[in-house]
């Protein structure tokens, strides 16, 4: 459970990051400002990874939780980065 915390606490700051480099700015901001959008990206890999190493202890006990949808977006980002939808991200 000790290592469940502190990626969670990982996943937080990464979630942190996202909203922090977004607030305020416009969806077409982000599409066009091309580090905006690599940050972004970057924080949703990390964010994926992380819940990869969390327990199956902890992602049973928490199922509402969409793991598979938040390492499967890791997935994708992470491997076909320039044919991203961002409408969907």
């Amino acid at each position: 459970m000790k290592k469940d915390r502190e990626l969670l606490k990982h996943i937080s700051e990464d979630v942190n990051d996202i909203l922090n480099y977004t607030n305020g700015h416009a969806f077409e901001d982000i599409v066009n400002d091309s580090m905006m959008r690599k940050a972004v990206c970057m924080s949703l890999i990390n964010i994926g990874e992380l819940a990869k190493s969390l327990s199956s202890a902890f992602k049973t006990e928490h199922k509402q939780i969409p793991w598979k949808s938040i390492c499967g977006l890791r997935d994708v980002t992470a491997h076909k980065y320039h044919t991203l939808n961002l409408d969907v991200i």
